[in-house]
């Protein structure tokens, strides 16, 4: 709990939270949001997705085990329809979806995100650190072997009643 009043909050922000927790903890982290949002509020997040929807379980299980021993974390990401539903279930109104390719730990994408001092610095911090260089190579491969799959879903929710 974030010791939040009741609906004391415009909006709820969530940057690739969710995906690194279990189901449980997700729909606790959800209802929170929805509980600190005044009537009208508005809960973005902006995850990693697993695609198409109708991804057989067994390659969501095996994305979903590869991913977290790559980075070391229980890595849970859903499908579009599973973000929306565990959305709509805690009461949220599904206001936008949308998609982007996700490009985690591409170089253009490094480059962009934390421009051309802070992607040094990750550069540099690799060369001296081989630990985190193998960690690193292992998550973009695990990336790139499931690229099929793999995307970066936003969504907005809605907290009914304005």
């Amino acid at each position: 709990a974030t010791g939040l009043p009741d609906a004391s909050a415009d909006v709820v922000v969530g940057e690739a939270m969710l995906t690194m927790q279990g189901d449980k903890a997700k729909r606790a982290i959800v209802a929170e949001a929805f509980r600190v949002l005044r009537p009208g509020g508005r809960y973005a997040i902006h995850e990693l997705g697993l695609s198409p929807d109708e991804l057989p379980q067994d390659v969501k299980d095996d994305i979903r085990r590869d991913m977290s021993r790559a980075i070391k974390v229980n890595a849970r990401p859903l499908t579009t329809a599973e973000w929306t539903h565990l959305l709509a279930e805690a009461g949220f109104e599904i206001e936008t979806v949308d998609h982007a390719p996700m490009a985690l730990l591409k170089p253009a994408r490094v480059l962009a995100d934390e421009g051309l001092v802070g992607a040094l610095r990750i550069v540099g911090n690799l060369i001296r650190r081989p630990a985190a260089r193998r960690r690193v190579i292992g998550m973009r491969g695990t990336f790139q072997r499931y690229r099929h799959a793999l995307t970066a879903v936003a969504v907005v929710g809605v907290v009914p009643g304005q």
